[in-house]
């Protein structure tokens, strides 16, 4: 009887860590995960959150328009604090992995500000993400006005 028992209790528990791995949540591709940051980011500036949008910002980022990560928060204080309502919504995106520590993001970014008037601008994003201890970070940023 005992070891019938210890044989049940051993299929039971066998059964339970099958049906748990069978139900994990899949990991999301890396691809995923960098539009997802690149995604937080503007939400971050819809929210008006400076620090919500520089946590998806490599330390070694460089930008051609905006500097360094000094100049983008600088810039992003500017900008966000000073009132209206920012916009910022990714479009067209594309993530290309380029290895498993960096990938590519193009995409088309609806930029602008609605204070009173509506001025929205499409710009064209070409950014490097890097995983950084564990997280996808912008390392480099350009954004250029679609003509």
């Amino acid at each position: 009887m005992r070891v019938s028992w210890l044989v049940a209790v051993g299929v039971a528990a066998v059964v339970a860590a099958v049906g748990l791995w069978a139900l994990r949540r899949p990991s999301e591709s890396p691809e995923r995960q960098v539009l997802a940051a690149a995604e937080a980011m503007a939400a971050a500036a819809r929210a008006h959150d400076p620090a919500g949008v520089l946590e998806h910002v490599s330390e070694r980022f460089q930008s051609p328009e905006v500097g360094g990560k000094p100049e983008l928060r600088a810039y992003l204080l500017g900008q966000l604090l000073r009132g209206g309502v920012v916009e910022a919504r990714l479009i067209e995106s594309r993530v290309e992995l380029r290895s498993p520590e960096e990938a590519r993001l193009s995409a088309r970014l609806l930029l602008g500000q609605t204070a009173g008037g509506l001025d929205l601008g499409q710009r064209a994003l070409e950014a490097t993400w890097v995983r950084e201890d564990g997280n996808w970070r912008v390392l480099e940023a350009r954004v250029r006005p679609v003509e």
